[in-house]
């Protein structure tokens, strides 16, 4: 059995502006107690219910596709995670 799959999805809102928040999607590794940012989503005005069901099914095929322990940086911080990753994909 693979070690370090077992994960607490936690999402983080981030206010951009007044017409846009960003969604981090942050795991939580329950094994070995790090955080880490699977994909950022992006909310407007004009968001719809296919955009956040199209987000979702982005986030369980990530997960699926590869181990989030080998995908994703890790971190003892969420807040670490959520730094890394804007510096990464700014």
């Amino acid at each position: 059995m693979e070690q370090n799959n077992s994960f607490q999805l936690i999402p983080i809102f981030k206010r951009i502006s007044k017409q846009q928040i960003a969604e981090y999607v942050c795991l939580y590794s329950l094994e070995t107690q790090e955080y880490a940012v699977l994909c950022t989503n992006f909310y407007g005005p004009s968001s719809s219910n296919e955009d956040h069901a199209y987000f979702k099914k982005l986030t369980i095929e990530l997960l699926l596709e590869e181990s989030p322990q080998v995908r994703c940086k890790w971190f003892s911080s969420i807040e670490e995670a959520i730094d890394q990753h804007d510096l990464e994909f700014s």
